[in-house]
């Protein structure tokens, strides 16, 4: 009887139709405004969809119980009279008329009665009526069959639909002013705390005797005094929006409980992007061939990486120490690196990373908004990590903890890769140096005056087409064919001007003047 009454009632909550055009109405909002109150504390906005939902599917099962309430459901052990009306559920809810009505004869099922239906499509049945014996049609609640075990549940249809059920709340609370955001929750302005400007010096001060911080709200609420009769997540709450609100202040925790930090007392590198990493970007439409955007997306320059795209988490992930990086003490929060790293969208996080052999740990910041890690200048230092070697980053127990390292080996001098700057330009040359780890021979630069090659980029500033043209002769005048390697061009360029591969290759391809030989190696073309 379930799966009949399934077919046979429209139910809106079960189609995808009905939660791509919600539309929040006032009383979802004073249902989601009262559950909110309830709670006394801002509430993810997941939670609320979810709410949400149940709501709808609750209303929904109301109206039926509601609609079915004044029809007369057939069960055997009813008597029924002629001209009554009755609805029949396991006959796909069909409908007719009692015409008759005798008694039963069969002496082994005691007395009873026979009455005949007319249906409204013209056929005529007979049913027992009166039948007290054991039957199923008599166990049941005609009105349990709204709640169906088939149909999906509240919980079912927010997995399936509760994107757009977020997205239609968020849309309707930015417009409707009893509701705040407070970070990623929500919460009822009318019960927020007053939070005033002295509040909020002291809160500076606090942070200040902290070294910045990070502090977590209800540490920083101890000193500022607010209303005592005022709940402690409602201070909470009313503080976070505040603080929110003040540039003064970021937030910086990995989890649902806010820290804060002082912006002023960020290190200045976490505050402005090191130079060294600006990019030149190459203007213009160009193409480059399947072979080189292969290689572009193997080299995973976080200047390509678009975190539109979802990146699969992983336990670690290895990298190599491109030049830019090395110098800024960065790495760069690339596919591979956001692999491992915790998901976050807040602008600026501080955790740590430990040394797998040393265990030693450092404080860095994940900076969103131009993709970097900075605090690593030390680590790569004490190393003595050239540009090109290879970085590992791996997962640990602990959320704000990450595990760094890099392939040692016993050091010994070989024939490596040598920048520096020359009557105005870069200039190559192989030299013997003592390398202690494992490098990308394709990549690896060493560079003995970081500060000489610091003056050569902001002298005068090259675009990728210069840069390209300045450091491929440079690297071909190293090999006996002459030849230049993609991943080399790559590198070498970002020694002088920071680039994405994309268009390194593009301008490589454009530029004219190279061909390519196979494997992606290229070579000066004639004329």
């Amino acid at each position: 009887m379930e799966k009949v009454l399934d077919r046979v009632i429209h139910r809106p909550t079960q189609t995808s139709d009905y939660w791509s055009a919600l539309s929040i109405a006032a009383d979802d909002a004073e249902f989601l405004y009262g559950f909110i109150l309830e709670a006394g504390r801002p509430q993810r906005i997941a939670d609320l969809a979810r709410a949400l939902i149940r709501h709808r599917v609750d209303q929904e099962n109301a109206a039926l119980r509601r609609q079915w309430a004044d029809n007369n459901i057939y069960q055997p052990k009813k008597r029924y009279t002629i001209g009554e009306r009755l609805v029949f559920p396991a006959l796909k809810f069909a409908s007719g008329q009692v015409v008759d009505v005798r008694p039963g004869n069969n002496p082994d099922l005691g007395a009873f009665e026979v009455i005949a239906v007319q249906f409204d499509d013209g056929r005529r049945r007979e049913f027992a009526a009166n039948y007290h014996r054991p039957h199923r049609l008599n166990d049941e609640d005609a009105t349990a069959l709204f709640d169906a075990a088939p149909l999906k549940s509240p919980e079912e249809l927010y997995e399936v639909h509760g994107q757009r059920v977020v997205a239609a709340l968020e849309a309707a609370f930015e417009s409707n002013n009893e509701f705040i955001r407070i970070g990623d929750e929500w919460f009822l302005r009318a019960m927020m705390a007053e939070v005033n400007i002295g509040h909020l010096n002291l809160a500076e001060a606090v942070l200040d005797m902290a070294n910045g911080g990070p502090l977590t709200t209800d540490v920083i609420l101890r000193d500022l005094g607010l209303p005592p009769d005022v709940g402690a997540n409602v201070q909470e709450a009313s503080l976070n929006n505040a603080l929110a609100m003040d540039p003064r202040f970021d937030e910086v925790s990995l989890n649902d409980t806010p820290a804060w930090f002082l912006r002023r007392l960020e290190p200045v590198e976490v505050r402005e992007m090191p130079e060294p990493l600006r990019a030149e970007r190459l203007s213009g439409r160009t193409t480059i061939s399947p072979e080189l955007a292969a290689l572009a997306y193997e080299l995973d320059d976080e200047l390509e990486f678009d975190e539109a795209t979802p990146v699969s988490p992983a336990q670690s992930a290895t990298f190599i120490l491109t030049y830019p990086h090395r110098r800024a003490g960065t790495l760069g929060w690339s596919r591979a690196a956001a692999s491992v790293l915790p998901q976050s969208h807040k602008p600026r996080i501080p955790m740590r990373f430990k040394d797998r052999l040393t265990q030693k740990e450092m404080i860095v910041w994940l900076v969103r908004e131009g993709r970097y890690i900075w605090g690593l200048g030390d680590w790569f230092k004490a190393n003595d990590l050239p540009a090109g070697a290879y970085i590992e980053l791996a997962r640990s127990d602990a959320e704000n903890v990450v595990w760094i390292d890099y392939r040692r080996r016993r050091p010994k001098r070989e024939w490596v890769r040598v920048a520096s700057m020359r009557d105005g330009r870069l200039h190559l040359e192989t030299a013997q140096r003592a390398v202690a780890c494992e490098v990308d021979e394709l990549m690896s630069v060493f560079v003995d005056d970081p500060r000489m090659l610091d003056a050569l980029r902001n002298e005068r500033r090259r675009d990728v087409m210069q840069a390209v043209r300045e450091a491929f002769p440079e690297i071909a005048k190293l090999s006996p064919q002459g030849n230049v390697h993609a991943r080399t061009l790559y590198a070498v360029v970002n020694v002088i001007t920071r680039s994405a591969p994309t268009d390194v290759f593009a301008a490589l391809t454009a530029i004219g003047t190279y061909v390519p030989v196979g494997d992606n190696y290229w070579h000066l073309g004639e004329r």
